[in-house]
């Protein structure tokens, strides 16, 4: 069924396995959104969920992790990126699942994907972009500082959407939606620490063209845990429903063990799965 909702991806890496066990629990049982809005991992995995692509993403993380050419840190000594991104939209066999990207152009839901420009560190959306235009997108809001090059877009220079808003449901609010479903992948209680001299250095030094962008990515944890805070303040109202890991399952950014991956996809799942009758009530009441 079609829900005149929104639906929030927060990002996190390999921690989107969580999300993506959520939103195969929702493909499952026929739960679509007006909108769908990702950033980062989040985008990732909301194309999928556009596309009605089940369990791709899981496929992908579980089955191709250790494939060199998609993430190593070999690739360093061939001075590539050591997550290569351009991997997930490329043909690779017989067991690869290729995105199809005419179910997502026929999907009823509309999809934004954020991202954060260079220029000025602030916030940029892509909505309902296809072709060469939604691989630029997905690949700038998911390419991490330090680990993946800035991606050019139609907004210019662009790198992770999560450096200037971490979880988007102010993008759903602005767009009218009073039901919002939002996905987070830390626990509730999680807030950012303040960042660090090294990393404040390290961003300062390696974005120092880009001056703006480097000061976002240093304000990033109090911009996160302000939107903990107000995302809280709209749960409380009941104008948004929040689904977060329990228990989260620690894994790394490019987490290599994929007995790790595929159990918090199943976590994702399990839960969205137990949770599956009040998140229809909070859409249908």
């Amino acid at each position: 069924m079609l829900y005149n909702a929104a639906l929030v991806l927060e990002g996190g890496a390999m921690r989107g396995q969580y999300s993506t066990g959520i939103t195969d629990a929702f493909l499952k049982h026929h739960l679509e959104f007006q909108s769908v809005i990702g950033v980062s991992a989040g985008a990732l995995c909301g194309a999928q969920f556009v596309a009605k692509q089940y369990g791709r993403m899981v496929h992908v993380n579980t089955a191709y992790r250790h494939n060199k050419d998609y993430i190593s840190l070999r690739r360093l000594l061939k001075k590539e990126e050591i997550l290569n991104l351009d991997f997930l939209f490329e043909d690779h066999g017989w067991d690869w699942h290729n995105f199809d990207e005419r179910a997502y152009q026929r999907s009823a839901s509309h999809f934004t994907i954020v991202a954060t420009t260079l220029k000025d560190g602030k916030a940029v959306t892509f909505t309902d972009p296809t072709g060469k235009d939604l691989e630029a997108a997905l690949k700038a809001s998911s390419s991490m500082p330090f680990f993946s090059a800035p991606q050019d877009t139609p907004a210019g220079k662009c790198l992770d959407g999560g450096v200037a808003n971490s979880i988007p449901f102010d993008l759903a609010l602005s767009q009218g939606f009073d039901k919002v479903i939002v996905v987070r992948t830390r626990p509730r209680d999680y807030r950012k620490k303040p960042t660090g001299r090294v990393l404040k250095e390290m961003l300062e030094r390696s974005f120092k063209d880009y001056p703006a962008f480097a000061q976002a990515a240093i304000n990033r944890p109090a911009m996160y845990n302000a939107q903990v805070a107000a995302l809280d303040q709209l749960e409380a109202a009941g104008k948004a429903y929040v689904l977060a890991p329990d228990n989260l399952i620690k894994v790394g950014r490019l987490e290599n063990n994929t007995k790790k991956l595929a159990e918090l996809y199943h976590q994702g799942m399990a839960q969205a799965e137990d949770l599956l009758t009040e998140i229809i009530d909070y859409l249908e009441k």
